[in-house]
């Protein structure tokens, strides 16, 4: 789990590195510059990855997960697009195997196991090298996800329905 962490918080330092060389390629704005020195609840949010089947009804859209790492886990918000007006859609939660096997039988069920799912969802790591995303991906494979369906904006337009926790096998 070590190596996982370190090489997620690897691949998350390639992605703020290379937002860092976007942001001074261009006019920042003094906003800009004030969000990005103030820690917050959604600071770290830099691993980017793309993957489908997460919608139950909508198995061929994108599912977009912002990543970040944290004390035995890692926290992904998951949204429809990687626009400014993207809706937060999902969240999942990924724990080590070591973590899964502590849980109760029927808490098990409710998590999915990335060696299974990675290669299922077609999962990409967007603005990532090959050779690096190859290593972020092979990290993930010993850990298991429980991911919760907030809504499904293909099916409604306003987050009616009960939340739920999408099951990927």
């Amino acid at each position: 789990m070590k190596k996982a962490i370190v090489l997620l918080l690897a691949a998350a330092a390639i992605v703020v590195g290379a937002a860092t060389i976007v942001a001074q390629g261009g006019a920042r704005a003094a906003s800009t510059s004030m969000m990005t020195s103030v820690a917050s609840p959604t600071t770290g949010f830099t691993l980017h990855i793309d993957a489908l089947k997460h919608f139950p009804d909508h198995p061929s859209e994108v599912a977009h997960h912002w990543c970040k790492a944290l004390t035995g886990m890692f926290e992904c918000q998951i949204y429809d697009s990687d626009g400014p007006k993207a809706h937060l859609v999902e969240i999942e939660m990924v724990v080590p195997a070591a973590t899964w096997k502590t849980f109760p039988p029927a808490e098990q069920k409710l998590w999915h196991y990335h060696r299974v799912e990675i290669p299922k969802v077609d999962a990409k790591l967007p603005g990532m090298a090959p050779a690096d995303a190859a290593k972020v991906l092979a990290s993930l494979q010993e850990t298991y996800g429980k991911v919760y369906l907030i809504w499904d904006p293909m099916s409604s337009k306003l987050p009616t329905g009960q939340p739920s926790v999408a099951i990927l096998h």
